[in-house]
C-alpha cells in the first residue's frame, strides 16, 4: 500500500494462487466443453451433441462458481468508504460508522457504531494464501489511521 490513488488507499484480493485456482476451475471445464463440441462437429449425432451441451452447462456452472467465490472477492479501503465484496454480497460501509476493526475467523471484521459486524472474506485464511494475521496487519494499520482521522500513510 504505497499511497492513495484516486481515493483508493488499498485493495486486498484472494491470493495469486487462489486466483490461479479460480481461473483453472473456470478454464478446465471450458476446454472439456470445447473438446466435446469439436467432437460433435466431426461426428454430428444426437449423443455427441447432448454430451457437448451437458459439458457446456457443466463448464458454465464452474466458471460462475469460480468467479463468484474466488475471482470477484475483495476488500477495498477508500478515503471515505470501505467496500467489501464477499460471495454472499457487497457491503458499502462509511468510515464514520466504523468503531473498531478486529481479526475474526473469516477475515477482517468491521464493527459499527450501531452494533453490527461486517466481515471481509478477502482476508480469510481460505482466501489469502498468506497467513491471515500478516494480511490483517496491513488492513489494521490503514484502518487505525482512518479511524483516528489522520492520513493512512
Amino acid at each position: 500500500m504505497d499511497g492513495v490513488r484516486g481515493g483508493v488507499i488499498g485493495v486486498w484480493r484472494v491470493s495469486q494462487s487462489g486466483r490461479l485456482g479460480g481461473y483453472l476451475l473456470a478454464v478446465g471445464p471450458a476446454c472439456g466443453a470445447l473438446s466435446a463440441w469439436w467432437g460433435a462437429l466431426f461426428h454430428p449425432d444426437m449423443a455427441n451433441v447432448d454430451s457437448a451441451g451437458i459439458a457446456t452447462a457443466f463448464a458454465l456452472f464452474f466458471a460462475l462458481f469460480a468467479w463468484w467465490v474466488l475471482l470477484r472477492v475483495r476488500l477495498e479501503l477508500t478515503t471515505d468508504m470501505i467496500v467489501m465484496v464477499n460471495p454472499w454480497g457487497t457491503q458499502l460501509l462509511p468510515w464514520a460508522q466504523v468503531r473498531a476493526v478486529t481479526l475474526g475467523n473469516w477475515g477482517a471484521q468491521f464493527h459499527t457504531t450501531d452494533g453490527f459486524t461486517y466481515t471481509a472474506y478477502a482476508l480469510s485464511d481460505l482466501a489469502g494464501g498468506r497467513r491471515q494475521d500478516d494480511r490483517f496487519a496491513e488492513v489494521k494499520r490503514v484502518s487505525d489511521a482512518q479511524l483516528r482521522g489522520g492520513q493512512p500513510l
